[in-house]
């Protein structure tokens, strides 16, 4: 493959995110207040995600979510 047409892939790590923070990583046009609601809305809209959520201990009204809840979100939704 030519170097010129490669893209490098970039990985966000999978950490500790706030709402609005990883909003804006999967909505980086929106204002914050807007991709915080954006991706409570995907949550709340995909049961799988919901459910699995859940499983690694996250409640409803939570402002952050752990590298294990992080990792959920990337399965499902895939990286930003």
């Amino acid at each position: 493959m030519n170097k010129d047409t490669e893209q490098a892939e970039t990985h966000v790590p999978v950490r500790s995110y706030g709402v609005t923070e990883l909003g804006l990583l999967y909505n980086p046009t929106l204002q914050p207040d807007s991709a915080a609601k954006a991706i409570k809305r995907w949550i709340a809209f995909n049961e799988g995600l919901t459910t699995a959520l859940k499983e690694a201990g996250w409640r409803k009204g939570q402002r952050k979510f752990t590298p294990l809840q992080t990792r959920q979100i990337f399965r499902f939704l895939g990286e930003p």
